[in-house]
């Protein structure tokens, strides 16, 4: 009785006419009341919602006067939403619309990989069509597993869907070990020096320390002499490291256009969904390439935690101008020094440097740098 009048009960109180008439002809009824209280006059008691009509039509045979106090239960609290049309109506539309975005991307889940990992695949599966509000075919997922394969960066990857849900697991892939292999031609050398040392892998050393050797000299041979005299052919390789010069020439100019950004900024927006876009309104009309920077980002819109199959991509125009910067000679100099140290470790790259010979000069607002370079490096090629 008491869990059927917590999902619906009435309680109420009966005064004048014949209440004992009442209580008697409700028993017989077969209409159950509880925490009957006597009360001057009459009596309070509780029963079912749905029994209260019986009840209220014997109450007038006996001319009791019948007034609802108060309607409890989990029914009372619901009928206000039973009531509303449209909520039913948005609900009978929305589970349907619900099962057929299922064929949509939510999100991205990866298993595995570092966020920069993760960034990089993101872009991969961006370009095949794989990205938050669009769907998702057996067809693209193939591609984007053969995209992740001929990135060079995964060894192994998997796509699966199911609900809304794209879980992207990969494997790094592993770098391929350095094995030393040797030249069949020989290493010649590359620049005129002097041979400070020496370390043969395979073939026949041709020079040793303290050599001074010209540029396109053979430095390890392919050829070796057994006890026996006989020759036995090896690929060459090794390193011989040798003294040398090395000369490079770099320009700064005292005087640079160059552009600075002003701090306007102006903010685009526009929603992507099934490979639709819609432009979001914006006051401000879009700047040209030579107006503005522009800097692209994507944010997926969710609420309460949960995502939706759609993204924003918010583009931010930095508005700049350009603007002659002065240097002074020390920072054309310091500029001119970076570049050419720069180009040393590009052209030597476990070059050892012993000294170093500069000349400056200032010609029409141009600093003219020349250095040269006394290093020790390997020279072999």
């Amino acid at each position: 009785m008491e869990l059927i009048q917590h999902w619906a009960g009435i309680s109420f109180s009966a005064q004048n006419g014949d209440p004992e008439g009442l209580l008697t002809a409700a028993a017989a009824g077969s209409l159950p009341l509880s925490d009957v209280v006597p009360r001057p006059g009459g009596f309070s008691a509780r029963c079912a919602a749905w029994h209260y009509r019986k009840l209220a039509a014997l109450a007038r045979k006996r001319r009791v006067r019948l007034r609802i106090q108060k309607r409890c239960g989990l029914f009372f609290r619901l009928r206000p939403l039973f009531q509303r049309r449209g909520l039913w109506a948005g609900c009978l539309v929305f589970l349907p619309l619900l099962l057929w975005l299922q064929g949509f991307v939510w999100f991205i889940e990866p298993v595995g990989l570092t966020p920069g990992q993760q960034a990089r695949a993101a872009v991969v599966l961006w370009e095949t069509g794989l990205f938050p509000g669009n769907v998702v075919t057996q067809d693209k997922l193939t591609a984007g597993e053969y995209a992740l394969l001929q990135s060079g960066e995964f060894s192994w990857a998997s796509l699966n869907f199911t609900k809304g849900k794209l879980v992207a697991e990969a494997a790094v892939a592993k770098p391929v070990p350095d094995i030393a292999a040797g030249t069949l031609h020989g290493l010649r050398a590359k620049v005129s020096g002097t041979v400070v040392s020496t370390n043969l892998v395979s073939g026949t050393m041709l020079v040793v320390p303290g050599q001074a050797v010209e540029a396109g000299q053979g430095l390890i041979g392919t050829a070796r002499t057994e006890r026996d005299r006989t020759l036995i052919f090896q690929p060459a390789a090794g390193i011989v490291r040798a003294q040398f010069e090395w000369e490079d020439e770099q320009e700064a100019a005292l005087t640079l256009p160059t552009e600075q950004l002003t701090g306007r900024q102006t903010v685009r927006r526009t929603l992507f969904w099934n490979g639709q876009s819609i432009a979001l309104p914006s006051l401000h009309p879009v700047p040209t390439a030579s107006e503005a920077k522009a800097v692209i980002r994507h944010d997926q819109p969710e609420a309460f935690g949960i995502p939706f199959p759609c993204f924003i991509e918010e583009t931010s125009y930095y508005y700049k101008e350009v603007v002659d910067l002065e240097r002074t000679e020390e920072q054309a100099l310091a500029i001119a020094r970076l570049q050419s140290k720069q180009a040393l470790q590009a052209n030597w790259p476990d070059f050892e440097l012993l000294a170093r010979k500069e000349d400056v000069s200032v010609e029409e607002s141009t600093l003219h740098y020349r250095v040269v370079y006394t290093i020790v490096a390997n020279i072999c090629k």
